[in-house]
């Protein structure tokens, strides 16, 4: 398990070179606490935009049948590991019994999207 603090500290440091800046970025299932909220605050990292989880499950590509079709976003995909459906259904519900406290920290920030829909409309 590594430290929230050293998580933090990688996150600042990745998130510092030019394709995070000129690109911009998203945190895919961090920060998973309220500290590793505090953590990431307090190392200066303050997202614009923090979507519920699940909103990011309707964004998923298949080799075959819904690949995109921009040339740099599929230089950018890549094949999670080892990723079954029942440990993304695991993770997916640590992060709702987690998500009400770090809601606090982020609530200025906070979109709320509808993901039943179509992905393009999402």
């Amino acid at each position: 398990k590594i430290p929230n603090a050293l998580w933090a500290n990688l996150i600042r440091e990745r998130l510092s070179n030019v394709d995070c800046i000129k690109q911009g970025w998203i945190l895919e299932g961090f920060p998973e606490n309220q500290e590793q909220a505090w953590m990431l605050q307090s190392s200066g990292i303050f997202p614009r935009h923090v979507v519920p989880n699940h909103v990011f499950l309707v964004e998923v590509f298949h080799t075959t049948f819904d690949w995109p079709s921009d040339p740099l976003v599929q230089q950018r995909l890549v094949k999670p590991e080892d990723l079954s459906e029942q440990e993304v259904s695991k993770k997916l519900l640590e992060y709702h019994r987690k998500f009400p406290e770090i809601f606090h920290i982020y609530q200025k920030v906070l979109k709320s999207i509808n993901a039943d829909q179509p992905s393009v409309d999402v």
